[in-house]
């Protein structure tokens, strides 16, 4: 007999029937179920067992302290990943930040749609952060998810540990000037650029990429420049030496200010914007310029102590109601009122053990304008002092004993300042810092290399209008300096 699927023989029904004798004493039932061996297509295989197992998960970088796989400063993510049950869901994989990131992408959102993904399948994971969604500094903990096609969800958590700055590049001017090195460093809001007065030249960079953009010459100016200063959506940039013009669009220099007298600190008038303030060197004056005019047309009639006296830095408050003016000879800070040129108070900052009041060259306002932090390089301790604008005294100083603080930026949230330095020691290489503002205390020490026997300057500082990048004039190039909050 041939058995084909769905006959009445080869029903369940049947073949379970009560045996009956057939020809040679062979049960009928034993008969059928050996005819019947051409059936196994309706008699269907036990299902195999449900996929239960999540994906393994295997962690490369980060791995403790180690966070830079490829060595450009920022973290790489490498996981491995493998399911011996079933298959690895790659479209589902999630990479969230358990401390959030500094950038638009929320606490709770998936990194991988952030950061670049350079490999994503069913055995690997790779993604590099990214400055546009930055960890922040000190520890951190990343959440990954990996699913599989069965529904299983394997969860890892990876800790480890950033520094809360670092030195990302040095951006080469390839300017050579023998004695000559880069002084004041600003980044100006509306272009994105960085100007450094460095020599007789003006060295620009993009802030954005960054790089080099150009160093442009002034080869009639008289001697190496000082400081220069942004007003944003003002053309021209003003450079000191004696009051020197830049073009930021026509990228040349133009005709200085006239009448010209020698200058280092400017600041712009918080109560006409069309003025400045420059602190004049020798007389130890400070003049006032018209912008529209570029004239200088007066200045403050301060009653000085020195006749020979230079003002390395300027700040002044909302209204114009004092300005701050650091002192080369008299030492301290020189407090006065702009309209009437009535001295004010003098600040101490040099501490109590020091004969005199301390020299600085440079401080900088809180974003509230309640602190002038300001960069003791002479004094006992050297260091960061905090003086308050309502009693213009110090209220604080963060010794940095063995260092000769040159320049100081706030970052624009108020929580962070980075001071620059000089070698004190000529058999201890100083070190950049990068001070925690509400805990009054150094995060990161940035090392200042050098040959022995060189000396190595690092002049001004500026942060970039979002905080994360920090430039600073090292020699007449630029060092970038990744700055995580």
């Amino acid at each position: 007999m041939q058995c084909r699927g769905g006959t009445p023989r080869c029903r369940p029904e049947f073949l379970f029937q009560a045996p009956r004798p057939v020809s040679g004493g062979v049960p009928l039932l034993v008969a059928l179920i050996s005819a019947c061996t051409a059936c196994g297509s309706d008699i269907l295989p036990p299902p195999p067992p449900a996929d239960t197992t999540p994906p393994q998960v295997t962690v490369l970088f980060p791995n403790g302290r180690q966070y830079d796989e490829d060595g450009d400063g920022f973290v790489d993510l490498r996981v491995t990943v493998a399911d011996p049950g079933g298959l690895v869901d790659p479209v589902g994989m999630r990479v969230r930040s358990l401390r959030g990131v500094n950038g638009p992408a929320g606490d709770d959102a998936n990194l991988l749609d952030s950061w670049p993904v350079t490999t994503r399948d069913t055995a690997l994971l790779v993604a590099h952060e990214t400055i546009a969604n930055l960890l922040h500094g000190g520890e951190n903990a990343l959440e990954i998810s990996v699913p599989d096609t069965a529904g299983n969800v394997a969860l890892d958590t990876i800790r480890f540990s950033v520094p809360h700055g670092a030195l990302l590049r040095t951006l080469q001017s390839g300017l050579s000037y023998g004695a000559a090195h880069g002084v004041g460093v600003v980044v100006c809001p509306d272009d994105n650029r960085v100007y450094m007065a460095a020599g007789k030249s003006l060295v620009v960079a993009d802030a954005a990429t960054p790089g080099i953009i150009g160093a442009v010459e002034y080869p009639l100016a008289p001697d190496n420049f000082y400081m220069p200063l942004c007003v944003p959506g003002d053309a021209v940039l003003y450079v000191t030496l004696a009051v020197m013009r830049f073009d930021r669009t026509a990228f040349q220099w133009i005709s200085e200010v006239k009448p010209a007298f020698a200058s280092i600190g400017v600041v712009q008038s918080r109560a006409d914007p069309n003025l400045l303030y420059v602190g004049e060197s020798y007389t130890g004056g400070i003049g006032i310029i018209d912008r529209a005019r570029a004239a200088r047309i007066g200045s403050i009639p301060l009653q000085t102590q020195s006749s020979y006296e230079f003002v390395g830095e300027l700040a002044v408050l909302p209204g114009d109601a004092k300005i701050y003016a650091s002192r080369l000879a008299e030492q301290g800070i020189l407090v006065a009122r702009p309209s009437t040129g009535e001295i004010l108070a003098r600040i101490a900052i040099g501490g109590p053990n020091w004969p005199g009041l301390g020299v600085t060259d440079a401080f900088v306002l809180s974003h509230d304008d309640r602190w002038l932090y300001v960069a003791v390089l002479d004094g006992d301790p050297r260091g960061v002092a905090m003086v308050d604008t309502r009693t213009d005294s110090v209220v604080r100083t963060l010794p940095l004993p063995d260092y000769v603080p040159q320049d100081i930026d706030l970052s624009p949230s108020g929580n962070r300042l980075f001071v620059t330095t000089q070698d004190r020691w000529l058999d201890l290489p100083s070190q950049n810092v990068l001070i925690d503002v509400p805990t009054w205390r150094v995060l990161e020490a940035f090392p200042r290399p050098r040959p022995d026997g060189v000396i190595r300057f690092d002049g001004g500082v500026a942060f970039r209008p979002d905080g994360k990048l920090a430039f600073v004039a090292h020699n007449l190039d630029i060092d970038v300096y990744l700055i995580r909050e």
